[in-house]
């Protein structure tokens, strides 16, 4: 799929999914300020609070490793590549909940469906 449409769809499915779009980063636009040219290169940064209410609850330095974010950056003018840090992988260690970062993983798996 086009760079657009992806990144249109995933902003919309973030909130759809219950998620809070806490922040975008345009890495593109930021690196050209400095000279730098690259393809359409975005971060879509986010969590949901009842994630947050668990992990306060059970393990603060957890925090460290939230927002979870989504990376969108363009391969050519019909394609778009998207990638993400896998919850159960960056939150392993802490003393959370595994059914809690298991549920998280399914709705990060839910937002990706297209």
């Amino acid at each position: 799929m086009p760079f657009g449409q992806v990144y249109v769809a995933l902003k919309k499915r973030i909130v759809e999914h219950g998620f809070l779009l806490l922040h975008e980063i345009d890495t593109q636009a930021i690196v050209a300020k400095h000279g730098v040219s690259i393809p359409p290169l975005r971060q879509l940064l986010f969590f949901h609070p009842k994630y947050i209410a668990e992990i306060m609850t059970n393990d603060p330095l957890a925090i460290n490793d939230i927002p979870l974010k989504l990376v969108l950056h363009q391969l050519d003018e019909t394609t778009a590549q998207l990638s993400f840090k896998n919850p159960v992988g960056s939150l392993q260690g802490y003393g959370l909940d595994a059914a809690m970062v298991e549920e998280l993983l399914e709705r990060v798996q839910g937002i990706l469906s297209f």
